[in-house]
């Protein structure tokens, strides 16, 4: 499971590095172009295929997250008033997860992590890690 998480996650990068070079091709061609003469049947298409390039990488970047969000099946924040994303970590937290292995999970930093962490502690009135443990697993 692992395994087949990382090589997705590899694939990913690798589509959206290569389309980035591409589009980023394209613009620095257009000065070029550009200096050189009067290339406008070229330079048109250049501009045209940079701009689907980037939004290429943008919808492949949307559908991505959509496939590899951690699904929320359980909204134990209710009363806490916790968001989506402090409810997420609230679940993983509960689990038993650190804060590098929910960093990974949900491809957010380690500093993000702890910020949702502490707010988390801080709205359900706990101090620490062990104590929201207790505090939701009854």
């Amino acid at each position: 499971m692992t395994i087949k998480k990382e090589v997705k996650r590899q694939r990913y990068f690798k589509i959206q590095t290569y389309l980035g070079l591409t589009s980023i091709l394209s613009i620095i061609l257009l000065p070029l172009l550009t200096y050189f003469g009067d290339f406008q049947p070229v330079t048109q298409p250049l501009v045209t295929m940079a701009f689907f390039l980037v939004t290429t990488m943008e919808v492949n970047s949307y559908i991505y997250r959509l496939k590899n969000s951690y699904i929320l099946k359980l909204n134990i924040g209710k009363e806490y008033n916790f968001t989506n994303r402090e409810n997420e970590i609230a679940i993983q937290i509960i689990k038993g997860a650190s804060y590098k292995i929910i960093s990974e999970n949900m491809f957010i930093s380690y500093g993000t992590v702890r910020k949702h962490a502490s707010n988390i502690f801080m709205k359900s009135k706990v101090v620490n890690r062990e104590g929201l443990m207790k505090k939701f697993r009854k």
